[in-house]
């Protein structure tokens, strides 16, 4: 029997340690290959020549508390060109274009940033305020009412405190399930033995959520329009009928389906049609 225990909470503890593992492990963003609009390449500008990751957060803070936001973006952007990836990094990007009125890439980094914390409010306002300088408003579908209340609460935390109190609360259901084998009564027994399994369902429940997070920030079917108009087609071709017409700072959903430089795009309200692919950077 007690064999039993001691297999059962290894296991308990290393499951929610490879979810943690897995979780919190942030994946290398997509970088995209042209220059920033209007500037001199990072590679002619002094920014290039910095390799040191503090030296180089320290001088685009200072450059954009002197309101220099286009000298400040390329020392944030060399940051990512070295392969550094986090929430405040694109954010700070994404302040840096919205300072310079580029909406579209303003909205691609705040999108970037709130992957990695879904639950940041900052970073919400910003994004809605940046959207709201956009063309295209484009409502949403209707979606079933316990689906956007769990969404509601997937996102007050992010991904990171979500796995944390998963593992506090696997803890827990251990040391409960400790007092249950050896407690001193069968009252107390009784009730460690239903507290362990309430904390380990909430446990369970919470992992999900982590995970859920971690599936979203991994998704690649989520796009930004960078170009100031761009035509959607009825087909793959530039013959086909023209559907409607999209703007810089539109988010579009892929479908899955892609023929040559084109791809099909669905849009929140439902509608669908052909678009090229350089026109869109993905998320």
């Amino acid at each position: 029997m007690k064999r039993g225990l001691i297999i059962f909470f290894i296991l308990l503890i290393s499951i929610p340690a490879a979810i943690a593992d897995e979780v919190l492990t942030i994946n290398e963003t997509q970088k995209e290959s042209d220059n920033v609009t209007g500037q001199i390449s990072i590679y002619e500008n002094r920014a290039a020549s910095i390799t040191d990751l503090d030296e180089l957060w320290e001088s685009a803070a200072s450059l954009y508390a002197k309101g220099d936001f286009s000298e400040s973006l390329l020392h944030y952007l060399r940051i990512e060109e070295l392969g550094y990836a986090s929430e405040p990094l694109f954010y700070n990007i994404a302040n840096c274009y919205f300072k310079r009125k580029e909406w579209g890439r303003s909205i691609l980094y705040y999108e970037r940033a709130l992957r990695l914390n879904p639950s940041d409010k900052d970073i919400q306002y910003n994004l809605n305020l940046a959207r709201d300088f956009t063309i295209d408003k484009i409502d949403k579908l209707p979606e079933f009412v316990l689906k956007t209340w769990l969404r509601g609460i997937n996102y007050m935390l992010s991904a990171d405190m979500w796995t944390y109190i998963s593992l506090l609360l696997f803890a827990i259901t251990a040391l409960l399930l400790l007092n249950f084998r050896y407690g001193p009564g069968p009252g107390i027994r009784k009730l460690s033995f239903f507290l362990s399994l309430l904390s380990l369902l909430a446990g369970v429940i919470f992992s999900l959520f982590a995970m859920n997070q971690r599936n979203a920030y991994n998704n690649n079917n989520e796009a930004i329009i960078l170009v100031p108009v761009s035509t959607v087609k009825s087909s793959p071709d530039a013959s086909g009928n023209t559907l409607f017409i999209l703007h810089e700072g539109t988010k579009v959903e892929f479908t899955g389906e892609k023929i040559g430089a084109w791809t099909k795009i669905e849009l929140s309200d439902g509608r669908q049609g052909w678009i090229q692919s350089e026109d869109l950077v993905v998320i």
